[in-house]
């Protein structure tokens, strides 16, 4: 059952690629992790990955990040892969290096400005929610914790435990782990289609299989014209008690979330010191080039300070502004072989459900990767294995 001769050569040093590099290796593949670029512990504007920027609140989908997936076939997808996420982050939250992975379990408030009887999807949504572990629906949510209800307009209210991640701390977190298990990584760029320099990709790196996790690259690497980008942008401030009551718990607006251009309100702690307030969402737009003086900067920031009054305090000189682009995809996530080569696996187009769906979507690729290069394993347990038997070897990390 060993898959030590076989090798596998992912392309794309975010989030998608490194879990997905992580699994495979755990599940005894030989990995090379090739990226133009990989995450620093303290990163400045120029070294910071799109995978560092995200807000890392895990969402079902569809998720407020993540609206880009609307085909019914990715949702449906997505949900059977952030449920793998959650399980996974959960058990990591609470292994023995739960500290090095940056993962905290924290209550998580959703907030609608309709009831969610008169919502069909917001109701659906909380419906399925339900089963999460610390669910609760009741409007006493909005006075306990402060929300300004004449001034955001929400009128309803849920909460679950869910998954917050230092984005900063799990890359340096997941490298590890990558390394330990022997994991080759190569920083190199990659010009034109993977697809034209296949051979000469699986002959330079004794790889018997490439993975494309290359995000907005895709659009050229994998020459696919309905990947765009989404451009986002965070602010971070310090949450260490100093310029407001240090905020313990995620708090966002769940409903009216713009699809293609616009803002919405999330507060989300990160680690022990520091809390992210977003966002908005700029399709096709492909430059970084804004600062905290942009419209839709100020538009989110005033929408958060009246959704969550303590936030009132904070002054443009207190905010950090980071910047990235959202990896979307039009319909729907590709995760499948390229139609003329069984040999290049893709999986882009995630937008911001990245993290989200990281650890499911790993899972996916270790089925199709063990199918492919292992294919005495079809019928076998192991090569159909998905969460609950993976976290508890993970826990021991």
């Amino acid at each position: 059952m060993s898959s030590s001769q076989k090798r596998v050569l992912v392309i794309g040093g975010g989030i998608q690629g490194t879990t997905a590099a992580l699994h495979l290796l755990t599940k005894g593949y030989k990995v090379t992790l090739l990226s133009d670029k990989f995450a620093k512990r303290h990163p400045d504007d120029e070294t910071r990955i799109v995978s560092q920027v995200a807000g890392a609140l895990w969402e079902w989908p569809p998720a407020v990040c993540g609206r880009s997936h609307t085909h019914e076939s990715s949702v449906t997808n997505a949900k059977r892969w952030c449920l793998d996420s959650y399980l996974t982050f959960m058990m990591l939250s609470k292994s023995k290096s739960a500290k090095d992975t940056g993962i905290h379990m924290r209550e998580s408030c959703f907030y609608f400005t309709t009831p969610l009887e008169e919502s069909e999807v917001d109701g659906d949504k909380m419906k399925e929610m339900s089963q999460l572990p610390g669910f609760r629906r009741t409007t006493d949510l909005i006075e306990e914790n402060g929300i300004d209800k004449e001034a955001s307009g929400v009128k309803d209210a849920f909460s679950i435990t869910a998954p917050l991640i230092d984005t900063d701390i799990y890359m340096q977190w997941i490298y590890k782990q990558c390394q330990l298990r022997g994991c080759q990584f190569v920083n190199e760029s990659i010009k034109g289609k993977i697809l034209d320099r296949q051979d000469e990709l699986l002959k330079k790196y004794k790889a018997d299989l490439i993975i494309n996790s290359t995000g907005l690259a895709a659009r050229e690497l994998a020459d696919d014209k309905n990947v765009y980008p989404i451009r986002g942008a965070v602010l971070h401030v310090r949450n260490d008690g100093s310029l407001f009551p240090k905020v313990t718990k995620a708090m966002c607006i769940g409903s009216n979330v713009p699809l293609d251009n616009g803002t919405f309100v999330f507060v989300i702690p990160r680690g022990d010191d520091k809390v992210v307030l977003g966002g908005m969402v700029e399709s096709e737009r492909f430059d970084k080039d804004i600062d905290n003086t942009y419209k839709l900067v100020r538009q989110f920031m005033k929408g958060n300070k009246a959704f969550y009054p303590p936030l009132r305090s904070v002054k443009e000189e207190d905010c950090k502004l980071v910047v990235g682009l959202r990896p979307a995809r039009t319909g729907s996530i590709r995760l499948e072989f390229d139609p003329e080569s069984d040999k290049l696996l893709h999986n882009y187009g995630h937008g911001g459900s990245g993290w989200t769906l990281s650890w499911g979507c790993a899972f996916e690729i270790g089925k199709i990767v063990d199918n492919k290069l292992k294919p005495s394993l079809k019928n076998n347990i192991y090569s159909n294995m998905t969460a609950s038997p993976y976290v508890h070897a993970l826990s021991r990390l």
